[in-house]
């Protein structure tokens, strides 16, 4: 007998996940068990273990669905969970199998007790697209510490279970995942937390285009985020937030009771949209990260110095793909491995925009350019967090 694991956080399970099962080419002896965390010590889980466990046995209908690590309690590590498999059924390395995503396979290295899992268990490594070093990956970690890998040339869907709880905020789930966890989510009103700003669109009047751009926006940013490792609460609520206050004017942002300074006043109107954003976020959402605050503020205009989130809500709003402006990919390109290079480029390329029609250039624009085209002719960037 062969068992065959799947673990993971499953918050929500999607249906890449069943695709996953679905791939494999399974022996008349073969067991398959999915296994949802308790409390995984490298995520967090918005939904509790008994709704993950719920939606597992719903979207895994065909296989087994163990609560084995639920029931245990405290932080799930694999290796513990793979020792306890493997004593139960009498396995050895070769019969007991998990299956891991390749974003996974990276960081195997870094889980706990690393040159235990090489001897517990056959990893099944699950390719995912646009990520292309996992052959190097696997031979890193066959260095280090031996161990059985089968790299499967199953290419998984891109779909990530963070994208999956915030497009719930826009209803937009159903072709993500299972009908019946669909509905699940539904009925047990999970992953509201974005909701409560998103229930603000209509109120603030923003238009169907303007909701799919912000949604974009948040889609785009998530991905950069990925490559440069900022934190993806953040980015989606900065994302949602960018240009919520984009219907206002003056005298309707001082009707809803935010306070407008004399600096947002002197703003060209086009601009005033950010600063109505960062006071929204304050008064209604209790956001009070200056992070967060700074990458709404300044997501039109830019400035010198900014932080990694700052740039990369900058440069979603510039780049993502519902806005259709001509001639990006080369910043689209260029925003994958070097942000500051595609912050010059759009600012660039924005300023020209304003002066063909001649519209106003913010200082803040300005001294944001001459910033980061300073720093890219010198080679000596800054470390930005």
């Amino acid at each position: 007998m062969r068992l065959i694991i799947f673990g993971g956080t499953f918050d929500p399970p999607h249906n890449a996940h069943t695709e996953i099962l679905n791939s494999i080419k399974l022996l008349k002896n073969d067991r398959v068990i999915v296994l949802p965390n308790f409390i995984p010590p490298h995520k967090d889980a918005q939904a509790t273990s008994q709704d993950r466990l719920n939606m597992c046995k719903l979207a895994f209908n065909r296989y087994e669905v163990s609560d084995y690590e639920i029931e245990k309690g405290g932080q799930s590590y694999t290796y513990k969970t793979l020792q306890y498999f493997k004593e139960l059924y009498s396995l050895d390395k070769y019969s007991l199998i998990y299956i891991i995503g390749a974003d996974s396979m990276k960081d195997l290295k870094n889980w706990g007790q690393p040159h235990l899992l090489a001897d517990l268990a056959t990893y099944y490594i699950i390719k995912r697209p646009h990520y292309d070093n996992v052959e190097q990956d696997i031979q890193e970690f066959k260095d280090l510490y031996g161990g059985n890998f089968v790299l499967s040339d199953f290419i998984g869907q891109d779909i990530s279970s963070t994208e999956i709880r915030l497009k719930n905020a826009f209803g937009a789930i159903d072709d993500l995942v299972p009908e019946n966890v669909a509905q699940y989510i539904s009925e047990k009103d999970l992953y509201k937390r974005y909701k409560a700003i998103t229930a603000m669109y209509s109120k603030l009047e923003l238009p169907k285009k303007r909701i799919d751009h912000i949604l974009s926006v948040a889609l785009t940013a998530l991905k950069l985020g990925y490559i440069y490792k900022v934190n993806s609460e953040n980015i989606i609520l900065a994302a949602l937030i960018h240009d919520i206050g984009k219907s206002l004017n003056l005298k309707k942002a001082y009707n809803l009771g935010l306070a407008i300074s004399h600096e947002t006043i002197e703003l060209p109107a086009v601009c005033r949209h950010a600063d109505f954003g960062a006071e929204i976020a304050r008064r209604f959402f209790e956001i009070n990260d200056e992070d967060i605050l700074n990458a709404i503020k300044y997501h039109t205009t830019g400035r010198a110095n900014m932080s990694k989130l700052e740039k990369i809500i900058f440069l979603a709003d510039y780049i993502e793909p519902a806005r259709k402006t001509p001639k990006l990919e080369p910043i689209i390109q260029t925003a994958q491995y070097d942000l500051d290079k595609a912050v010059e480029m759009t600012l660039k390329k924005t300023m020209d925009y304003l002066l063909d029609k001649n519209f106003e250039i913010t200082p803040a624009m300005k001294n944001a350019y001459e910033f980061y085209k300073k720093e890219n002719a010198s080679g000596t960037k800054r470390t930005s967090t």
